[in-house]
């Protein structure tokens, strides 16, 4: 964080210090809003929870902000690793996993190789299209596979 505030007990200037073994905060009609030109800080020496109807259409938890960082490295900086977008990703992985998979069908039944009699081509070896059978049930398990990476309830822009 680049701007750290002073803490309670040597800030100098105008605050309100609430001191309670327990605090409610409730707004029956409408909304509680919290604002602030500096800094919003919550800390707690347990588990921090924000809970939303179980209704799926309506219930959602936005942050919007120019840069999120989740979690910080090891040596309490923050991350610099950036997130990445699930269905792009997919898309992209399944063009690789298909120029794979053309290239295991080309290798397999499209090419020709010099045979040790100048001039000529061998035929089609048939234990190729075997082999690349094989590769391609593993490409295709991959594929099927990308789509357990994405997040169920997790979305980025």
């Amino acid at each position: 964080m680049a701007y750290i505030p002073q803490s309670p007990d040597t800030y100098q200037g105008n605050q309100v210090l609430v001191n309670s073994d327990r605090l409610i905060f409730n707004a029956k009609k409408d909304s509680i809003l919290l604002f602030s030109d500096k800094v919003i800080g919550f800390s707690t020496n347990g588990s921090f929870h924000f809970d939303t109807s179980g209704d799926e259409g309506e219930s959602k938890f936005v942050v919007n902000s120019p840069n999120i960082y989740l979690g910080l490295e090891f040596d309490n900086t923050l991350p610099t690793q950036p997130a990445v977008l699930g269905d792009e990703l997919v898309i992209i992985l399944n063009e690789i996993l298909d120029m794979c998979q053309s290239l295991s069908y080309d290798m397999a039944f499209s090419m020709s190789y010099t045979s040790t009699s100048e001039g000529t081509l061998t035929g089609m070896n048939d234990k190729n299209g075997q082999v690349m059978n094989k590769r391609i049930r593993q490409l295709d398990k991959i594929r099927n596979d990308l789509y357990d990476i994405m997040s169920q309830n997790t979305k980025l822009v």
